[in-house]
């Protein structure tokens, strides 16, 4: 069995039903014999990076490994960005991949690939033997598993063509060596310490991050907030986690409104389950002022975003240990009030409405008021994919109906990976998405509405359109600079997606808004909209970090 065949055979034993990848040179062997294994999906990309992408939204999706295809050398840098977000959102994604001949560091394709992969923070493994080549699938998807992060798989090309050992059929995939991840227990003193801090509190907040997002954890969490009168808050991947709660406050951080600052402030302990507690969630120290931290992750230690630790750090399972917790307090009698009064729920539900006005300027809609009829057109059964920049804000802050789906590709801060995760979030539910991003993230993979469309994927791309780099606009209006510097003309986007086999139209008034949404539900296949909207209005958490307003 040659090289190629084998390692095809092993992606199939470890359970590959689909890849998401561009041919080239480095993959032509093991792309065609991955093809020939029935029950495989080969989801032909237009870059590279977009191929990537595709595969960690799918991964997300599934809860399983997801695999991607790229060539040696430009191929490897092309994947470059969606290779840090992948590693930095902790998603486990096996990119197979080859490499030039050896020796030949005169080759036009010629790419020091390990040094490249290391700098982004994936891992890489190199097959340099025939012999190694099935230890190194399993190796591969074992780490990927393990570390949860992007494993780049490098085959070299002479390499691959040559025979291996291999019978096919007595491969043992990494399943055999990976029994799963076990619940960490916390540490009894640890226990001791954080009932204790919670027992003196008298407003108490828990902050949900997404370690503690499964429905097991957030029903663990919602009984301890019961019985400490805690606020519930959440970091923005987790948002929506108990948003029904009527002492929900909403995400901590930048996107918190008024009315939870004002209760933060108060806040004289502080409960993370999964939740990182970085810069943006905490307002680098400032947002809880006057709290003991009670900071509880799988990690043996995790530094916040004012880097300091918390004042009780607890390595377990989130679930395991808010169970822990709660049962301690009973068996202590603790039972409080805590914020949860009347007034606290009313302030609750009256806050989260924007006081800006702003002029808006012809032919365009008001942002927040298009993201809210965003909200009510799209039924709570269609997922939604966010992607960031100055935009942004408005669908996290005024999209209030609860999803089964949501996420935001948010971990590297690069525009333009939220379509590609939604193609690849598609492929692996197969249920209607909407996916939303600004007009300069829209262009940067804006090839891929080919691939969408090719797979017929019910898909409303939604562009939220101000014909500018949004947040350099901002940016440099606070500072008095030159705002055309960040102001670029935008195309029809509607006719764009035309163009790539999608469907199609512009709105300029919120009443088109609700139209097109309601035209891309009664239809099949993927729909691109493009929304402008204006830009004056500026978002809340720029008002607050770079114009100086208390909002």
């Amino acid at each position: 069995m040659k090289v190629y065949e084998a390692v095809a055979n092993a992606f199939v034993k470890e359970g590959t039903s689909t890849v998401f990848g561009l041919l080239g040179d480095g993959q032509l062997s093991w792309w065609s014999a991955m093809s020939k294994h029935s029950g495989i999906r080969i989801i032909d990309a237009r870059h590279e990076g977009a191929a990537l992408t595709m595969a960690e939204g799918w991964a997300m999706a599934t809860g399983k490994i997801g695999v991607c295809s790229v060539t040696h050398g430009p191929g490897v840098s092309h994947m470059t960005t969606s290779l840090i977000t992948a590693t930095r959102s902790r998603t486990p994604v096996l990119i197979f991949t080859s490499k030039t001949a050896f020796n030949n560091e005169h080759s036009i394709q010629y790419l020091d690939q390990e040094t490249l992969v290391g700098a982004t923070g994936a891992g890489y493994i190199e097959v340099l033997t025939p012999s190694f080549a099935e230890n190194a699938v399993r190796q591969a998807f074992y780490r990927a598993r393990l570390e949860s992060r992007p494993i780049v798989l490098s085959v070299v090309g002479e390499i691959q063509d040559k025979e291996c050992d291999s019978e096919g059929d007595d491969y043992q995939p990494s399943s055999t060596m990976f029994s799963g991840q076990q619940r960490i227990r916390p540490d009894v003193d640890r226990l001791d310490k954080a009932v204790n801090i919670i027992s003196e509190s008298k407003k108490p907040v828990i902050v949900v991050g997404r370690g503690a997002m499964k429905s097991q954890a957030a029903e663990a969490v919602d009984r301890l907030a019961k019985r400490i009168g805690a606020l519930i808050a959440t970091t923005l991947p987790a948002k929506g986690v108990l948003g029904e709660c009527e002492y929900h406050a909403g995400i901590a951080g930048q996107f918190s409104t008024r009315t939870a600052i004002h209760l933060f402030e108060e806040t004289d302990c502080v409960i993370a389950l999964g939740a990182s507690l970085n810069l943006r969630t905490i307002e680098g120290g400032y947002l809880f002022p006057l709290a003991r931290i009670v900071h509880i992750d799988v990690a043996p230690n995790i530094l916040m975003g004012n880097d300091k630790v918390a004042d009780c750090y607890i390595q377990g399972d989130a679930v395991v240990t808010a169970q822990a917790i709660d049962e301690m307090l009973a068996q202590k009698g603790v039972s409080k009030e805590g914020y949860r009064t009347a007034s606290v729920r009313k302030s609750l539900r009256d806050a989260g409405r924007d006081p800006g006005e702003f002029e808006i300027e012809p032919g365009t809609v008001d942002p927040r008021e298009a993201a809210r009829v965003m909200d009510e057109h799209l039924p709570s059964n269609i997922g939604l994919i966010t992607d960031v920049g100055h935009f942004f804000s408005f669908p996290v802050l005024m999209m209030k109906k609860p999803r089964a789906l949501q996420m935001f590709t948010t971990s590297f801060g690069c525009i333009g990976q939220a379509l590609a995760t939604a193609i690849g979030v598609g492929v692996a539910a197969g249920e209607p998405l909407a996916c939303v991003e600004g007009d300069g993230g829209a262009m940067q993979n804006i090839q891929e509405l080919d691939t969408a469309a090719r797979l017929g994927l019910k898909l409303l791309l939604i562009v939220m359109n101000d014909e500018a780099l949004g947040a350099e606009y901002h940016k440099l209006k606070a500072k008095g600079g030159d705002v055309n510097l960040a102001a670029v003309r935008a195309p029809d986007f509607g006719a764009v997606g035309r163009g790539f086999g999608c469907r199609g139209r512009m709105a300029r008034t919120l009443n088109e808004v609700a139209a097109g949404i309601d035209e891309f539900l009664a239809g099949d296949g993927p729909m691109v909209l493009d929304i402008r909207i204006s830009r004056n209005v500026v978002s809340i958490p720029y008002r607050r970090l770079h114009f100086g307003q208390d909002v």
